[in-house]
């Protein structure tokens, strides 16, 4: 496994676009139709209790997840790709000012540990020296850790904020990940300080894991999918995602 590295000579390049961070809901939509609400959920990978299996055959964000969209933002469920059934989320964000969309799961306060599984097919990226993201995690309003998928050449990467507030930049695939495809994305989390446990894996091949991270987080407060700033472009489909509780 690799194991965490600073770079501060492109962490420029990385960070993403300035912008306000929002955490709050959008407003609520009609439901969509057309979705296949009798579409079994995938089985979870994991042991530990379930908090989310979401299909969104539902055919809509709420319950269980907080939507967020501004400005051209779009939160929503479509019917334009799904990886099973009919429907999947959908985030749309754009390079104006204002544009904002993302969805948020609160976490059970007394839980320890938390796995994150979905699928997601990214079909818009964003500009260069940006992200579209997959999996946020929030102590509070602050970031601990995310993956993302870096516009500028297709590369997965782990980005964790230190301590200090730095930010530490893992490579996790360095190949193009291909647009338009639906890839498979897990991670394992278990804040503890400077003992902090991540655990990543794509499209079933592990590709990170440590239980010596650096963080300043003992607990955490928010799982999100897409981002809290503004103008980070990007199109995301986003299909059977699973929560769980469990170290």
């Amino acid at each position: 496994m690799k194991k965490l590295h600073k770079l501060s000579a492109v962490a420029a390049l990385l960070a993403p676009l300035a912008g306000a961070i929002v955490l709050g809901a959008g407003p609520a939509s009609a439901a969509t139709a057309g979705c296949l609400p009798n579409t079994v959920p995938n089985k979870p990978a994991f042991a530990g209790t379930v908090l989310v299996n979401d299909t969104f055959e539902s055919g809509s964000l709420i319950p269980p997840f907080t939507p967020t969209a501004q400005g051209t933002g779009i939160a929503t469920v479509s019917k334009a790709a799904a990886e099973t059934g009919a429907c999947s989320a959908y985030l749309h964000v754009t390079n104006d000012s204002g544009s904002l969309a993302n969805i948020a799961f609160p976490l059970p306060s007394s839980t320890k540990g938390y796995y994150a599984d979905g699928w997601f097919d990214i079909t818009v990226a964003g500009v260069a020296g940006n992200d579209v993201p997959y999996f946020r995690w929030f102590s509070g309003a602050n970031r601990i850790a995310d993956i993302y998928r870096y516009n500028s050449n297709g590369q997965l990467w782990l980005r964790v904020t230190a301590p200090s507030g730095a930010f530490v930049y893992t490579e996790l695939v360095a190949g193009n990940i291909s647009l338009s495809v639906w890839h498979h994305v897990q991670m394992h989390i278990i804040p503890n300080g400077n003992a902090t446990t991540i655990g990543v894996w794509f499209d079933g091949k592990a590709v990170y894991s440590s239980s010596t991270v650096s963080t300043s987080a003992t607990s955490l407060s928010t799982v999100q999918l897409g981002a809290e700033h503004y103008r980070q472009m990007g199109d995301s489909f986003i299909d059977n995602v699973i929560f769980q509780k469990g170290q």
